[in-house]
């Protein structure tokens, strides 16, 4: 029976949450909002302001699990790919095309023939 009492004066105990207004009034030519009505009697806008509800375990276990779906399906995927991946000759060309004009750029005006001739030979074996 105590049992019973306490639960039932926890229950009375806690307050439920009564919906508010929310008042716009405006005093001294300044606009106030506040939660009693205004003290001139004239609202210039009045709404109702109910609070939200605490979420429930059973929202916050939803959310969780949305959560981490989102994170696993969003994740860099660590495996190999699953295609065949062919190698294009034109990537690899076009790549000693950059890296040739890298290393042309890096060396200026002085470059030497034999420098020009090593970074051409490497592209022309790229490009085949």
């Amino acid at each position: 029976m105590d049992a019973r009492l306490a639960v039932f004066l926890m229950l009375a105990i806690a307050a439920p949450a009564y919906a508010q207004q929310v008042h716009k009034c405006r005093e001294r030519g300044q606009v106030v909002y506040q939660s009693a009505p205004c003290a001139s009697g004239i609202s210039e806008k009045a709404w109702d302001a109910t609070p939200e509800a605490e979420p429930t375990i059973a929202d916050k276990v939803r959310l969780l699990r949305i959560d981490r779906e989102l994170k696993a399906r969003n994740a860099p995927s660590v495996g190999y790919a699953t295609g065949a991946t062919v190698t294009t000759s034109t990537s690899a060309c076009e790549s000693a095309k950059a890296q040739r004009k890298a290393a042309y750029d890096a060396a200026g005006v002085h470059r030497s023939f034999a420098m020009s001739s090593h970074w051409d030979n490497i592209v022309q074996a790229a490009c085949k």
